[in-house]
């Protein structure tokens, strides 16, 4: 299944569809905390009994301490949900890197992956690379921080089918205390640039009141990272920001 339909499924089923986050490291903890050694796998499989609507893998190696050899495997045989690999991709190399990657594990696995593309980082690249994220049967994920980032996606053909807003500043490790973010102005002004693109809104997600939030501001899904990793029970946080889904459309 890829993005749009489990999304579109978790919708149906009222419930928040959540992209579940596995990340090695946290920067704005790191000081005082060692990487995270689980298994990749068995997190993935923890989210998806949870409700999770996909699994997202920060796979970057420098600061993020990611494991893209060790843990994409993992997670494509461990849960047929869809993955969005993160990374800092600037060029094309990057993209091959990880088609490659897929390639070797499961070939048909790729059309259920999707790679992030920062708009304001790959600048006037954003089209080039996301037509070939595309042209090798992936989809990306074009990630903004505020409305001025769509111009980055002029030429882009067809426009991208997920976009994010980031709540906090990726140029910083996300290491801000920035809070939810999105409102309904915010969303409709979205909509009038993006179409039909699913609305995705990242990070900042410490609570189901910020699920909600998301949600109620006119967000397509919610992605979460740090407040599962760190939860005592990820698998019973999860559940409780999937099932926000009631409070919003009861």
């Amino acid at each position: 299944m890829n993005f749009p339909a489990s999304i579109a499924a978790a919708r149906d089923a009222n419930r928040v569809p959540v992209i579940a986050e596995i990340k090695r490291r946290i920067p704005k903890l790191a000081d005082g905390l060692d990487a995270d050694q689980r298994d990749a796998g068995t997190l993935a499989r923890i989210y998806e009994a949870a409700g999770a609507a996909a699994i997202s893998i920060v796979a970057e190696t420098r600061y993020f301490g990611g494991c893209p050899e060790k843990d994409i495997p993992a997670i494509l045989e461990a849960t047929s949900l869809p993955l969005l690999i993160k990374d800092f991709i600037v060029d094309r190399d990057t993209v091959e890197y990880y088609a490659r990657l897929l390639r070797s594990v499961q070939p048909a696995c790729i059309n259920r992956v999707a790679l992030l593309v920062i708009t304001h980082q790959a600048g006037d690249r954003s089209p080039d690379l996301i037509n070939h994220i595309r042209s090798l049967g992936m989809l990306a994920l074009a990630e903004t921080r505020h409305i001025e980032d769509l111009q980055y996606l002029s030429g882009t053909t067809p426009f991208p089918a997920l976009v994010g807003i980031n709540n906090k500043v990726i140029d910083q490790l996300e290491t801000d205390d920035q809070e939810v973010g999105l409102t309904p102005e915010l969303i409709t002004d979205y909509r009038r640039q993006t179409g039909t693109a699913l609305i995705i809104s990242e990070s900042a997600h410490q609570s189901v009141a910020d699920v909600e939030k998301s949600m109620q501001a006119g967000a397509d899904a919610v992605l979460v990272g740090t407040a599962f990793m760190r939860a005592v029970d990820p698998g019973a946080t999860v559940a409780r920001f999937v099932s926000a889904g009631g409070a919003i459309n009861g």
